[in-house]
């Protein structure tokens, strides 16, 4: 009796291999199923012969945002003060100049910061709350105007008496005052009180020359040369007594250079 091939490969340990089933039909849904690019090939089901042409648009970096609202920069990191919201994530906005500049994965090379704003919308109030902030972390401010009188009560509040200059009012600012560099001026080597001198006397020259050529003769500006330079840089030097005497640097006023111009002394008219 012959054998089927089924049967055939049965005896050796094969089988046939059988026809696989066809795959049963998936109900199409609305809205997951793609029609192509044309359209479905169908009356009113939006068929185009040919695809639109693409419009291009070329914008600058600031534009866009008005484009894609919802694309945010990566955030600041949470160094130094934190002084709002940012809009664009919800996130807390931290302020720290000078941490953004020692950072260099932040593209920041200089820590000063512009406030601006319509009058009442609280500028001051900003800056005044960064200032509390920040001196937590060690930081100093120096207020060199407050003309509103904004800043007297917080320094007041951390223990710092305001200097008011004024028309008026007792307080004097000298602009020859040496400062820092003539402290513990008695200790200091020849060397570094010549170094020292160059440093005050080029400070007191530059700023006597700018109110001394700031005035003028009838219609005509007072000119300030290399004569009168050195003039002034003597009569410096004799009141200072820098030559004479090495324990202290004397201060002086501007009245004392004008008296001594005024009636000078018999070195300096040598």
């Amino acid at each position: 009796m012959a054998r089927s091939i089924n049967r055939l490969l049965a005896d050796f340990g094969h089988d046939l291999p059988t026809k696989p089933q066809p795959d049963e039909a998936r109900p199409a849904r609305e809205f997951t199923s793609a029609p192509p690019w044309r359209g479905k090939p169908a009356r009113g089901a939006g068929w185009v012969p040919s695809r639109p042409a693409v419009k291009r648009y070329q914008m600058t970096s600031d534009q866009a945002g008005v484009f894609w609202p919802f694309l945010t920069a990566s955030p600041l990191p949470p160094t130094g003060a934190p002084m709002g919201t940012d809009m664009s994530n919800g996130a807390t906005f931290y302020v720290d100049p000078h941490g953004w500049v020692l950072n260099d994965a932040i593209p920041v090379t200089n820590p000063n910061i512009f406030v601006f704003g319509k009058p009442g919308r609280g500028k001051s109030a900003w800056v005044k709350a960064f200032l509390n902030r920040m001196f937590a972390f060690g930081y100093q401010a120096l207020i060199l105007g407050d003309p509103k009188d904004e800043y007297e009560l917080m320094c007041r509040h951390f223990g710092v008496e305001p200097f008011a200059i004024g028309p008026g009012m007792p307080t004097r600012l000298n602009p020859l005052d040496p400062g820092p560099l003539a402290m513990n001026w008695g200790e200091l080597d020849r060397v570094e009180q010549e170094r020292r001198s160059a440093v005050i006397f080029g400070r007191w020259l530059v700023l006597l020359r700018s109110l001394i050529g700031s005035q003028s003769i009838g219609d005509r500006k007072v000119a300030v040369g290399p004569t009168e330079e050195q003039v002034l840089k003597a009569v410096l030097v004799e009141l200072t007594h820098t030559n004479s005497d090495s324990r202290a640097l004397r201060p002086i006023v501007i009245p004392q250079v004008w008296q001594q111009l005024h009636s000078p002394s018999d070195h300096l008219i040598a």
